[in-house]
């Protein structure tokens, strides 16, 4: 694996069971040296405290309000179009790719929170322009506004971008291989990150990158036009297109997943503008496939001229509905199905069972160096549990 490559430890498929503080049990032998004794006594307590902490976060999370149920439209256009049981079988056989699109994050007035990000850069960069309709910088941008970048990425993008992290949340419900994003962003990563759900991530850095093969317990997401949040390096200006087009190396195990799959859903995506439908031949998507489905969701805004190419060129299908309804429909039916991912329940108990697992380790251990080790990986746990927390009571 490469080293931007992420691997979080963790079963999306783990049985769950009731939450138990009880259960942290560590025995500590009389007659061991008093440091030692004292290491594992302090790891006790902060263990312990911990399970309990999870206990009410897990009663907060069953007891807490609960989705209200759908029911599927009859004699709906849009719905019928998805022809849902041919779906629910593409994912069932890993063949179903998810591509995610930077329109998904806007603000309350329903404005692109990267394109309002980027005027306001203009305005601090008078040597600089961008051009909106277009989506690039001029020429050599990218190095004056680098800093601005990781800092907007890194911090104050993930305090703005609420829908789109929320429509994010839900699309890691269901039970993807391949998740392919064109957004500057890895807040995917991050999703998946913040609910411990094991996974792979990947950006594209101009390099030849390998991978480990994709199933739904372990998806990939794969950033294939950078990580702005990691680097500040994405494609903003054309000569970074055109450098990425004469170097673009698809990890092979990417490029093969997507050739095998023969459902394709699109969110967040601008086919107005013209580089995204270039990377759809990047992709291979002229070629036609029987039995191929191949649609993009949201609210139809595209030109006419320019949905009849695509149709025509690449065999995709417009679905003129809002992204939040379209989730409802797939997280509806994936359930339906018994494949969908409880997030928050899935979370408390894997940090429930690493816990368990510690309480074991220190329970055994008299090696004091051992110990210590043992207490930062009981710190990264309390850390995600804190994290995990306050997001629940925002």
């Amino acid at each position: 694996m490469t080293n931007n490559t992420s691997k979080i430890t963790g079963d999306s498929n783990i049985v769950l069971q009731d939450i138990n503080a009880r259960d942290i049990i560590i025995s500590i032998a009389k007659d061991l040296p008093i440091e030692i004794k004292q290491q594992k006594e302090s790891l006790n307590v902060k263990l312990k405290e911990l399970a309990e902490t999870l206990e009410v976060i897990d009663d907060k999370v069953k007891n807490g309000p609960k989705p209200e149920a759908i029911t599927p439209p009859e004699d709906d256009p849009a719905y019928d179009a998805i022809r849902w049981r041919r779906l629910l079988q593409a994912l069932q056989y890993q063949r179903c790719v998810l591509f995610i699109g930077p329109e998904i994050s806007v603000n309350s007035q329903g404005d692109s929170l990267h394109q309002e990000f980027y005027k306001e850069l203009v305005l601090d960069y008078p040597e600089i322009e961008y051009l909106e309709n277009e989506g690039y910088f001029s020429p050599e941008a990218d190095e004056i506004i680098l800093y601005d970048i990781l800092d907007f990425y890194s911090k104050e993008f993930p305090r703005k971008n609420k829908t789109g992290r929320k429509i994010l949340e839900q699309l890691a419900q269901v039970p993807f291989s391949l998740i392919i994003s064109l957004c500057p962003d890895d807040t995917m990563h991050k999703v998946f990150s913040d609910y411990d759900l094991d996974h792979q991530f990947l950006s594209y850095d101009g390099t030849k990158q390998e991978v480990e093969p994709m199933t739904p317990e372990k998806p990939m997401v794969y950033n294939i036009l950078g990580n702005a949040t990691s680097n500040g390096r994405y494609i903003f200006t054309y000569e970074n297109f055109y450098n990425y087009l004469n170097k673009i190396h698809i990890p092979t195990e990417i490029k093969k997943k997507i050739q095998d799959a023969t459902h394709y859903l699109f969110i967040g995506f601008d086919f107005n503008k013209w580089y995204n439908r270039l990377l759809l031949f990047i992709l291979e998507f002229e070629h036609k496939k029987t039995g191929a489905h191949r649609l993009t969701i949201g609210n139809k805004n595209v030109k006419e001229d320019i949905e009849k190419f695509i149709a025509r060129q690449f065999n995709i299908t417009f679905i003129d509905n809002e992204h939040s309804q379209f989730i409802e429909w797939l997280i509806h039916n994936v359930g339906e199905d018994g494949t969908s991912r409880n997030l928050s329940q899935g979370f408390v108990h894997k940090s429930f069972m690493k816990l368990k697992s510690l309480s074991a380790k220190v329970g055994t251990e008299d090696n004091l160096d051992e110990l210590i080790k043992i207490e930062g990986q009981v710190g990264e746990i309390a850390g995600s549990i804190t994290r995990f927390q306050e997001k629940l009571n925002s």
